[in-house]
């Protein structure tokens, strides 16, 4: 019997140790998002364990301790992964991409604007600065307005009022709005949001600045190359600020708007395409690639995270009814 039983332990050890192995990159990944990332990127590429094992190094030399929320995380990953991944495994990563037509530069294609997440921003800072008075002012002057700009999409829907007439009178009522609001507020609280828009624009704009940096030097950009990035972008900025302007002085319709962006961004795209070499391309799609990725898994767990808290409201609101 015991002759049997060192050859068993070696196996059970040895077992163990692959497991251990196989584990070893890919179960210390301390973010939920960055395991999340591994897993499907290890599952869609099909990759070796060794390959995994490499990803995953970065993932975690650049990521550990909440460091992948930092400016440049995914350049400083797909610059490595530029070099680890084989041409059959960047092909499945940027399969959707090239399926969709993702712009390397900029937004995806048919990309929501940023404006609904800033006036929320807005508002919950106006918000927050309020008395308990004004707060009960504010909603039922929001409730008011509410009421009235549906009024005005329901007269639109039925025929009775036209689109022109309508953003003439939806014009002046945010206009009313907006001057209800500024005679609600003091002196400091109007001081105090234009502050805080100050202190969110220089922070947006120093997350900008340092992933801008870790961007150069991971793709190793020559000064011409910076220069010729600078100014695509000011031009694109440019164009959209003047187009906008057009907009919103009446001169082109919505419509016209978006189809106008979307030349002036396609443009922009063409335009920084152009400036970098192929091993450039290749990282900066592969980080493009991971970004959207990245994001979705984002936009999941914060799907969930608000269902879970109107869940929890719900249950709160059935136990004080009872």
């Amino acid at each position: 019997m015991n002759k049997f039983i060192l050859p068993i332990a070696s196996m059970l050890l040895v077992i163990t140790g692959c497991e251990n192995s196989m584990r070893s990159e890919s179960s210390n990944l301390d973010s939920a998002e960055l395991q999340e990332l591994s897993s499907e990127l290890t599952y869609d590429l099909g990759l070796s364990k060794s390959s995994t094992d490499a990803m995953n190094k970065s993932l975690n030399r650049h990521g550990k301790g909440g460091k992948h929320r930092e400016p440049g995380f995914l350049w400083k990953v797909a610059a490595e992964m530029s070099d680890q991944l084989t041409n059959e495994e960047k092909a499945v990563l940027f399969e959707k991409m090239d399926e969709k037509d993702i712009p390397l530069f900029g937004g995806s294609k048919g990309k929501k604007s940023k404006s609904g997440k800033k006036g929320k921003s807005q508002s919950r800072d106006l918000f927050n600065i309020l008395t308990d008075d004004q707060k009960d002012l504010f909603k039922a002057m929001m409730v008011s307005y509410k009421e009235k700009f549906k009024s005005l999409r329901d007269q639109v829907k039925d025929g009775s009022l036209s689109k022109e007439d309508a953003k003439d009178q939806m014009k002046a009522l945010k206009e009313a709005m907006q001057a209800e609001v500024d005679a609600l507020l003091t002196d400091d609280q109007k001081a105090q949001l234009e502050q805080n828009k100050a202190d969110r624009n220089a922070k947006r704009q120093a997350y900008r600045d340092s992933s801008k940096a870790v961007m150069v030097d991971a793709l190793g950009m020559t000064e011409d190359q910076v220069s010729a990035y600078d100014a695509a972008n000011q031009e694109a900025k440019d164009a959209a600020s003047a187009l906008f302007e057009q907009a919103k002085n009446g001169d082109i319709d919505r419509e016209t708007l978006r189809a106008s962006l979307k030349l002036v961004f396609t443009a922009k795209n063409e335009k920084l395409t152009a400036i970098f070499n192929d091993q450039q391309l290749d990282i900066i799609k592969i980080r493009k690639a991971l970004e959207m990725r990245m994001k979705k898994h984002r936009s999941s767990k914060g799907d969930k995270a608000r269902k879970g808290k109107k869940s929890r409201k719900g249950k709160k609101g059935s136990r004080s009814k009872g």
